[in-house]
C-alpha cells in the first residue's frame, strides 16, 4: 500500500469516527431534551375563559377553560395571530381522516377563532342559550359564591 492510499483510508476512517459521534450526540440531544414543535415558542396560561368559535363560522362557541396553556406560532399582516393548544385524549377520537392533498403542501393548518369573552357576546350567547332560575342557581352553588358575592352581582345589575 502506498503511503497516499494509506492517508486516504485513514482520512476516510476519521471522518466516519467523527460522523457516528455527531449522530450519537443529535440523538443523546433530543432524547434528554425533548424534541418537541412547541420548543422555545412563547407559551401564555389564560386568566379568563376564551370563546372558540364554531367550524366555519357556524355561530356556535365552545370555551377554553381559564388556566389553558396557548402557544404562540405566528402573527399575519392582516392583524391576527395564531396559537396552538394540546389536548390529551383517551381512546380514538370519532372522526373522518383528513386525506393529505398537494394542495396541503404536506400540512393542513385550519384554524378556529379564538376570542375574548366580551359582554356583547355573552349576551348574543344567553338569547340564543337562555338559562332558567335552576340553571342560575346550580352555577351559583357549584362556584362557591357567598351570599355578599351575590348580594353584589344583584347590586351592580342595572335596573
Amino acid at each position: 500500500m502506498t503511503r497516499k492510499t494509506y492517508m486516504k483510508s485513514k482520512l476516510v476512517a476519521v471522518l466516519l469516527v467523527v460522523s457516528v459521534f455527531v449522530n450519537i450526540a443529535v440523538l443523546m440531544s433530543v432524547m434528554f431534551n425533548g424534541f418537541s414543535r412547541t420548543q422555545g415558542m412563547k407559551m401564555i396560561k389564560t386568566r379568563e375563559p376564551m370563546l372558540i368559535g364554531g367550524q366555519n363560522g357556524d355561530e356556535n362557541y365552545y370555551v377554553l377553560p381559564m388556566g389553558a396553556t396557548v402557544y404562540y406560532d405566528k402573527s399575519f399582516s392582516e392583524g391576527f395571530s395564531r396559537y396552538m393548544v394540546y389536548f390529551n385524549h383517551h381512546g380514538p377520537i370519532v372522526g373522518d381522516e383528513v386525506p393529505m392533498e398537494p394542495k396541503y403542501q404536506g400540512s393542513l393548518v385550519d384554524p378556529l377563532w379564538l376570542s375574548d369573552v366580551d359582554a356583547d357576546t355573552l349576551k348574543e350567547i344567553f338569547k340564543r342559550f337562555p338559562l332558567s332560575k335552576k340553571d342560575i342557581a346550580a352555577a351559583i352553588k357549584s362556584n362557591e359564591i357567598t351570599n355578599d358575592d351575590l348580594a353584589d352581582i344583584i347590586r351592580s345589575m342595572p335596573d
